[in-house]
């Protein structure tokens, strides 16, 4: 009887509505530390992602350095370095030069408009 007595007295602590109070805080607060956890997680999945794909545009980097390198080392890359950098020529060599039409500047077209259409955009705003 004693027993049956004690089950029941536990039962009614336990779900008594201080300790079943108690016992939701508990769970939010282990409930909101799992979260925290997987956006953690989630996060550093992201970075690693991030960080390895720079990994793989430095590896590329360093190819295209290493190409550039074994070039300038040879006497033709360096000659053509040279003309590109500092656009000069060797000894018998000759640039020509290209240039494009003069176009017309843009503000010349508004003068064309009429005085009042000129007008009516001022007050309005761009056509």
């Amino acid at each position: 009887m004693k027993e049956l007595q004690k089950r029941q007295r536990i039962k009614r602590i336990v779900y008594s509505v201080p300790s079943l109070f108690l016992l939701s805080i508990v769970a939010f607060f282990l409930a909101r530390g799992a979260l925290r956890v997987l956006d953690k997680a989630n996060e550093s999945s992201r970075l690693s992602k991030d960080l390895e794909a720079q990994a793989v545009i430095l590896t590329l980097r360093e190819q295209e350095l290493n190409e550039d390198i074994r070039r300038l080392q040879t006497e033709e890359g360096v000659k053509e370095e040279i003309k590109e950098r500092f656009s000069v020529t060797q000894e018998g060599e000759h640039v020509a030069v290209v240039v494009d039409e003069r176009r017309a500047a843009s503000s010349t077209e508004e003068g064309k408009l009429s005085w009042y259409k000129r007008f009516w955009i001022a007050i309005m705003g761009n056509k």
